[in-house]
C-alpha cells in the first residue's frame, strides 16, 4: 500500500515537471530526442490510467500486486532521470550558460522507454482497466464534533458510575477494563468518559497513555511520570528508581490513568506496573482499553465492559453526519444507498465514520453505488478493515503518500498540523499542487481534506 500511494503520485510528478515551463524551456535548447520524449509521455499517462484499478485488484490477483511493485523500482529509475535533467537546467540558469547537447540524455531515455512499456504490455492480460478515479472535492462541513455521542450513551453513563460514583472510603485502586474487538470505539469512549467535565472536576489528575504491542514497564512507568511531575526528567532506565518517584508524585492525588491498548496478560507485569500506583488517594481509577478477554480478567476490579458493535441504525446515523455534515439529508436516493453501506461496516463506528468522510466529497448516486458494490469488502485474510480501505484508495494520489506518510509515527504520537506539513514540504509532497500558493498554504488544504474524511489519525494507527 505504501508503494502503490507513492507510485500513483510519482507518476502525477512525473507528468508535472514534464509539462512545466521549465522543462519544456530546457528541451528547446538542449536537442533532447522529441520522439523519445514523446514516447515517455504516452508511456506515463497510460500508466497512470490503469493505477487505480490495479490497486483494488492487486489484494486479489498476486501478479498484479507484483505487476505493481515491479513498476515501483522502473518508476523510481525514471524519477532520477527527470531529477538529472531539472539539476542540468537549473545549473544552466545559475551559470547563464545554454544547456549542452541533450543527446546526453537520449540513451537513459531510450532505456526508460523501453522499460516503462514493458509494463504496458501485460495490462490487458492482466486485466486492468482505465478508470479516471476518484476526483476529490474537499467538504469540510462534514466535520463532525468528535464529542458527539451515538449509540453509545448508556455504555458512558455505566463507565462514569465506576469513575465518580464509587465510595471513596475504598481504599483499593480502582480499575475499569473496556474489553471489545477492533474499530467498535474502546478508545473514543474511553476518551469520552476522560474529557467529560464531571471527570474533570472529580480527579486531580489524569493521564493517558498509549500502550503498545511491545509491553515496556519501564517506558510506562516513565510516560506516567513525566505526566506526574513536569520537573523531573530522567533519562535512565532503572525502573526502581523512576518507581520510586512515582510513587511520591501521586501521594494525596486521587488520579485517572488510561492505558489504551493494552495487549499483555502477564498477572506479574501488570501488578508490577500498578504497584506504583496505590500511592495515590482514595477513589483514583485506571481505565484500560484492549482487544483481548484474557487482558481484562487480568487486570479488572470492576465488572468488565464489554463494548459491542453497534446497530445499523446508529451506523447509519454516524455515517450522515459524517457525510452530510447534519441531520438534515435532502438526499432520499443516497439515503438508501448509504444505509446499504452502513450495514457493511459491521458494527465499527471506525467504519461509519470514515466511509462517511469517504462519501462527503462526492454526494452523486452512481459513486454511492460503486463503494456499496466493491469488492474490497470482500478481501480475504485482510489485516486491515475495508472501510479504511476504501477510504485509502479513492483519495486523490497527491493526498495518498501524505496520509500514508502519517503512518511512520507510533499510535499515540500527537500529530501536530504545522510539524506534520513541514514534514511533508522536506520530502517534496506538496510542490507539485501549489497553484498560485505557497507550500504552506498546501499542507494546510491537505490537511482539513485529510481532517474532514475523519482519516489522519486512521491511517496513523491502522495501515
Amino acid at each position: 500500500m505504501v508503494e502503490g500511494a507513492f507510485l500513483s503520485a510519482t507518476v502525477e510528478s512525473l507528468l508535472h515537471k514534464l509539462a512545466s515551463s521549465e522543462f519544456t524551456d530546457y528541451i528547446k535548447y538542449s536537442e533532447l530526442n522529441i520522439l523519445k520524449l514523446t514516447v515517455f509521455v504516452t508511456t506515463l499517462l497510460t500508466l497512470r490510467s490503469v493505477l487505480h484499478d490495479a490497486e483494488q485488484k492487486q489484494f486479489f490477483n498476486p501478479k498484479i500486486k507484483q505487476w505493481m511493485n515491479e513498476l515501483y523500482d522502473a518508476i523510481s529509475v525514471s524519477e532520477d532521470l527527470l531529477d538529472e535533467i531539472g539539476y542540468d537546467s537549473l545549473r544552466c540558469k545559475v551559470e547563464n550558460t545554454p544547456p549542452e547537447s541533450g543527446f546526453m540524455f537520449d540513451d537513459q531515455m531510450r532505456i526508460v522507454c523501453q522499460r516503462l512499456q514493458g509494463f504496458v504490455r501485460p495490462i490487458d492480460a492482466l486485466g486492468l482497466r482505465p478508470v479516471s478515479g476518484w476526483v476529490s472535492g474537499s467538504n469540510t462541513s462534514s466535520v463532525v464534533n468528535e464529542s458527539v455521542i451515538i449509540g453509545r450513551e448508556e455504555d458512558k453513563e455505566r463507565l462514569m458510575s465506576m469513575l465518580v460514583s464509587g465510595n471513596d472510603n475504598d481504599k483499593k485502586l480502582g480499575v475499569v477494563a473496556i474489553l471489545g474487538d477492533g474499530g467498535v470505539g474502546k478508545s473514543t469512549l474511553a476518551r469520552l468518559v476522560y474529557n467529560d467535565k464531571k471527570v474533570d472536576e472529580h480527579f486531580d489528575l489524569k493521564v493517558w497513555v498509549c500502550v503498545t504491542e511491545d509491553f515496556d514497564i519501564c517506558r510506562i512507568t516513565k510516560a506516567l511520570l513525566e505526566s506526574v511531575s513536569s520537573t523531573i526528567a530522567y533519562e535512565g532506565n532503572d525502573l526502581d528508581h523512576v518507581r520510586v518517584h512515582l510513587k511520591g508524585g501521586l501521594m494525596r492525588k486521587r488520579f485517572l490513568f488510561v492505558l489504551d491498548g493494552l495487549w499483555n496478560d502477564s498477572y506479574n507485569d501488570w501488578h508490577e506496573l500498578i504497584d506504583p500506583l496505590v500511592n495515590g488517594n482514595c477513589g483514583s481509577r485506571v481505565i484500560i482499553t484492549t482487544r483481548y478477554e484474557r487482558v481484562a480478567e487480568v487486570a479488572h476490579t470492576y465488572p468488565i465492559h464489554k463494548l459491542e458493535p453497534l446497530s445499523d441504525e446508529h451506523c447509519w446515523s454516524l455515517l450522515s453526519k459524517y457525510a452530510f455534515g447534519s441531520d438534515d439529508i435532502k438526499y432520499p436516493i443516497l439515503e438508501a444507498i448509504g444505509k446499504k453501506i452502513a450495514k457493511k461496516c459491521g458494527g465499527l463506528p471506525i467504519a461509519a465514520k470514515t466511509l462517511g468522510g469517504l462519501l462527503s466529497s462526492k454526494l452523486d448516486a452512481n459513486e454511492w453505488t460503486a463503494i456499496l458494490n466493491s469488492n474490497i469488502w470482500n478481501i480475504p485474510n485482510n489485516n486491515i478493515l475495508p472501510a479504511l480501505l476504501l477510504s485509502y484508495l479513492y483519495l486523490p494520489s497527491h493526498l495518498k503518500r501524505c496520509s500514508v506518510y502519517c503512518s511512520i509515527s507510533p499510535k499515540g504520537y500527537p500529530l501536530e498540523k504545522k510539524h506534520l506539513i513541514l514534514l511533508w514540504m522536506a520530502e517534496g509532497f506538496l510542490e507539485h499542487s501549489m497553484v498560485g500558493k505557497v507550500e504552506e498554504e498546501v499542507g494546510d488544504d491537505f490537511f482539513i481534506e485529510l481532517f474532514s474524511r475523519s482519516l489522519i489519525e486512521q491511517f496513523k494507527d491502522d495501515l
